[in-house]
């Protein structure tokens, strides 16, 4: 059975968000930058890891291309010696947690669980470079550490499939083996995507993926679908179509080389002097070699496994704001999709600081505008009531324009590049990657909420659905705001006709 076209993905996350559904898991179980133990050993647990070796995690979700693109909810990660901890394939789900994080994104009592069983186990719930927990959406990746010893050698985790009934992804029961026979540990970088399958909880019955009304993103609470009738655990085989695991999820696991503590200390001090952005952009690429660059003309690079832009430009330039550089250099269409083997051009340093000015200076001349500008943009002291409802800056922006817009915020200055419009008439715009209603209005009105404006002129039938290389047509500024105003005026005429209705 070939599967429908799927939702949008702005509209699964608005679903995600306006949903009783629980995707979240309790505060008492939230785990940091590495795990946290609440086991029942005797003694100090970091005695016991003392000989431990930390390992990066990290699960992509790379589904945005898929036949059906999906979230993946907060999971469990658990170090064991012998199989099985989470489930044992063929089994009835042992009733310890797995049913509620399969149907309901809730790690929580899973994670309680196994530290009860005097298991080293965990919750990863926050998406690299999040403010917060939160569902993973495509194009965005849970990262966490694990310490294990050649006593508990073996690493197991589980994430909800969101748009399922009770599926989720992770590794057999044997788990991925982070230490060998000899109990010597993984050493760098490793894909274990191979080793990740799709499987059925066995605990509600299956709907047609994405479609179910019972399936996280569209149920009306949690715990609401058909229970199945002796159930057992086992890889998905339904009868219904579903992509690969290899096309929703990138898994590579990485041995973090630990530093003496004058080096520890050094880093530390290196770590205060660079930005937040800095940080959060170059958290995959600290660790790595320095990239040297040629005097004269472009450096070659080859793209390698846990390479991103921000932990290139560290590499290269000493600092990971200049990500945004290599992406303008190189043309890229989407600057937080780069692949193993894709081949970069980096610019000289010099170059390479002459373009970073030029971006500044552009960041400048858009908060230098004209008084017509201001007075078409209207700032929150100016506005009236109505106006803010119409025009809400990032700070005071909806929901539904957060997640509208969310796709190019986290593009970078390279997608966000303002969209220049004619004075008369409109502006023909082609969509590239990464643009959505949201982004292409906030670039061209300085505001997401004309996204509407930019849907009624172009007549779309879903204002949340476009494609690369679709013509749009973009309304002068006046006009755009001549549409809002009408729109306002029709959205109170209705309201207020409904209030007389009442």
């Amino acid at each position: 059975m070939q599967l429908r076209k799927p939702i949008s993905l702005i509209l699964i996350a608005m679903l995600l968000f306006s949903t009783s559904v629980i995707l979240l898991p309790s505060d008492s179980v939230l785990a940091g930058v590495g795990p946290t133990f609440e086991s029942s050993h005797d003694g100090d647990d970091s005695d016991e890891m003392g000989k431990a070796v930390t390992f990066l995690v990290r699960i992509e979700n790379i589904s945005g291309d898929s036949d059906l693109p999906t979230p993946f909810a907060p999971g469990v990660w658990v170090l064991h010696s012998e199989a099985g901890p989470l489930f044992i394939e063929g089994e009835a789900d042992k009733g310890y947690g797995l049913e509620a994080l399969a149907e309901d994104g809730d790690p929580s009592g899973l994670a309680e669980a196994l530290n009860g069983m005097d298991l080293h186990a965990g919750v990863f719930n926050t998406p690299a470079g999040a403010d917060g927990p939160g569902p993973l959406l495509p194009g965005e990746a849970y990262e966490f550490e694990v310490k294990a010893t050649a006593d508990t050698p073996y690493l197991s985790f589980a994430t909800m499939f969101v748009q399922s009934n009770d599926l989720f992804v992770g590794p057999g029961e044997s788990g991925i083996a982070l230490f060998d026979m000899d109990g010597m540990a993984m050493m760098g970088m490793h894909d274990v995507t191979a080793d990740m399958d799709l499987w059925d909880a066995g605990t509600e019955a299956n709907e047609e993926p994405g479609v179910g009304g019972d399936q996280a993103p569209r149920q009306s609470g949690p715990n609401t679908g058909i229970p199945e009738v002796d159930g057992t655990v086992r890889i998905v085989d339904d009868g219904y179509t579903y992509p690969d695991v290899s096309a929703l999820v990138k898994v590579t696991i990485e041995e973090v080389m630990m530093m003496d503590e004058g080096m520890d200390k050094e880093m530390d001090e290196k770590d205060e002097m660079m930005s937040d952005d800095d940080k959060m952009a170059d958290k995959d690429g600290m660790m790595a070699a320095e990239i040297m660059l040629m005097e004269e003309g472009s450096t070659p690079y080859t793209v390698v496994a846990g390479d991103t832009l921000g932990s290139i430009s560290r590499r290269a330039y000493g600092a990971s704001k200049y990500w945004s550089v290599i992406c303008s250099a190189n043309e890229l269409a989407d600057c937080n999709l780069i692949h193993i083997g894709d081949e970069l051009m980096l610019p000289t340093a010099g170059d390479a600081m002459s373009m970073m000015d030029d971006k500044m200076m552009m960041g400048e001349k858009d908060s230098m505008m004209s008084d017509d500008d201001k007075m078409a943009d209207k700032d929150d002291s100016m506005m009236s009531d109505d106006d803010k409802m119409a025009d809400k800056d990032d700070s005071m922006m909806s929901d539904d324009d957060k997640m509208a817009d969310k796709d190019g915020m986290m593009a970078g200055d390279a997608m966000m590049e303002a969209i220049t419009l004619m004075d008369d008439g409109s502006t023909p715009y082609t969509v590239v990657s990464g643009d959505t209603l949201g982004t292409i209005a906030k670039r061209a009105y300085g505001s997401s909420s004309y996204y509407s404006a930019i849907c009624s002129a172009n007549e779309l039938a879903d204002c949340n659905l476009i494609h690369v290389d679709d013509e749009l047509m973009l309304p002068t500024q006046a006009e755009a705001e001549e549409m809002m105003d009408s729109m306002m005026m029709e959205d109170s005429m209705d309201a207020m006709e409904k209030k007389d209705d009442s």
